[in-house]
């Protein structure tokens, strides 16, 4: 809670800090207490070895040794203070310089090891304190080394570790400050230029380093979706200017023929029937067009909602063919269909999309002219082929034509009453259900639209 407004170069400074002194910490402890332990089981070893030569010596025949040089070649005087007690503390035998008040322990019933090691922190000794039974009665051996340099050595060492802590915190401070700011320094060139990227600027891209390594994916998924960002917003402004594009013309239409009315319309009656009949179709195209609109902002935004439901994919086929010639009798329409096939799919949108087809195919086919659905079924899709003996599209223009408000020929469009925008709902459609689509064509031949959909919408 104390680091949650901090800034991440400093928590990375402290997080860096605390483990190092961690390690610093475990390790000088670790090396302190195995000296430690290490010099007191040295000397307890070195102590327990005079205490056994002493010991041979008393339990050796009288006559080679007696308590007056009893200590006479044992190790190093100097080293070593010894002295023998009898069972009532009273001292047998001792050396000139022994100098330590060392309590006798005479309750120990240990035979296996009867060393008895004391460690004296305040009094800087270690002795062993050795029961030995003889023939004449129970004796004690007591043995004793002064471990005042040893303890310097010690305490100098731990001061020395803790200084070294202390350095080690002014190290890691440091340490940590460099390396958190080394690692956190692409992060801010990458923030600072998220930062220089608007709407108005969306070329802007961040510099993606060399090496592969999280950071540099980051900058590559930040510049992709930069990419997709500037794409939406092109084919945003694209779709805003081409609306305003189709839309001019026939508010132009109507404002011309509003003007028209003003000046002769009141008085001329077949200027007032044309520009009625014209207003009213034209006020048709921009009903039509402002739904076609209304669809692909609903589809942009996710908020299409389709409604599926089963039904048979060959009597809808039949239905639109009905219709279409009611639409034109001067058309060659018909279908070919081999199965019945039931898909579950929203029935008004897959009945807009054949609609579509067959309205282009009505107007840019020749009276007498071919239309003909053939519906096929393949494994587990249903391949719904539209093929029309029209004046077809050229090649260059084959791979646009499912490109919003993309028209092959624009006036000829506009004079048919065409906005560019129904195969681009129809391959949305046809998506949205699951399904692709295809188009072949070849001049003055003639158009092939497929469209394939899963018999099971998943």
């Amino acid at each position: 809670m104390l680091l949650k407004n901090t800034k991440i170069s400093t928590k990375l400074t402290i997080l860096y800090t605390i483990l190092l002194l961690s390690v610093l910490i475990a390790l000088n402890s670790a090396i302190y207490l195995g000296i430690t332990f290490y010099t007191e089981h040295q000397v307890s070893a070195e102590l327990n070895y005079v205490s056994r030569i002493i010991e041979q010596r008393i339990v050796t025949p009288r006559g080679v040794y007696s308590y007056s040089n009893i200590f006479d070649g044992a190790p190093s005087k100097e080293k070593y203070y010894s002295r023998i007690l009898d069972d009532k503390g009273n001292v047998i035998a001792t050396v000139d310089n022994f100098k330590y008040d060392i309590p006798l322990n005479t309750d120990s019933n240990n035979t296996t090891d009867r060393t008895d090691y004391r460690y004296e922190k305040e009094r800087k000794y270690i002795y062993v304190n050795n029961k030995v039974k003889t023939n004449n009665g129970t004796v004690y051996i007591q043995v004793v080394k002064d471990i005042e340099y040893e303890k310097i050595f010690l305490e100098v060492l731990k001061a020395f570790m803790i200084t070294a802590c202390f350095g080690g915190i002014i190290i890691s401070i440091a340490l940590g400050n460099v390396v958190s700011k080394g690692m956190l320094e692409p992060i801010d060139r990458i923030t600072k230029a998220a930062q220089s990227i608007s709407i108005n600027n969306l070329k802007e891209r961040i510099e993606v380093a060399p090496k592969e390594d999280e950071l540099s994916r980051l900058a590559s998924t930040f510049n992709s979706m930069i990419d997709r960002l500037q794409g939406s917003f092109e084919k945003q402004n694209q779709f805003v200017s081409d609306a305003s594009h189709e839309l001019r013309t026939p508010i132009a239409v109507i404002k011309g023929y509003v003007n028209l009315l003003d000046r002769w319309g009141k008085d001329d009656k077949e200027i007032l029937e044309e520009s009625i009949e014209a207003i009213k179709k034209e006020t048709e195209n921009m009903t039509v067009l402002l739904e076609k609109l209304l669809f692909l902002a609903r589809n942009d935004s996710n908020t299409q909602k389709i409604h599926k439901e089963k039904f048979y994919l060959n009597e809808l086929i039949d239905e639109v063919i009905k219709e279409s010639k009611f639409i034109s009798d001067k058309h060659n329409i018909y279908s070919k269909i081999n199965d019945e096939i039931i898909i579950d799919a929203d029935y008004k949108m897959i009945k807009q999309v054949l609609r579509i087809f067959m309205d282009n195919s009505i107007k840019f086919t020749k009276e007498d002219g071919e239309i003909v659905i053939n519906l096929i079924r393949e494994n587990n899709f249903a391949k719904i082929v539209i093929r029309d003996t029209g004046i077809g599209i050229p090649k260059e223009d084959l791979s646009k034509i499912f490109d919003r408000f993309y028209m092959v020929d624009k006036a000829r469009h506009r004079e048919k009453g065409g906005s560019g925008l129904g195969l681009a709902i129809a391959k949305l459609i046809i998506e949205n259900h699951s399904g692709k689509i295809y188009a072949s064509s070849e001049t003055s031949k003639g158009t092939t639209i497929t469209v394939i959909l899963p018999i099971e919408i998943k």
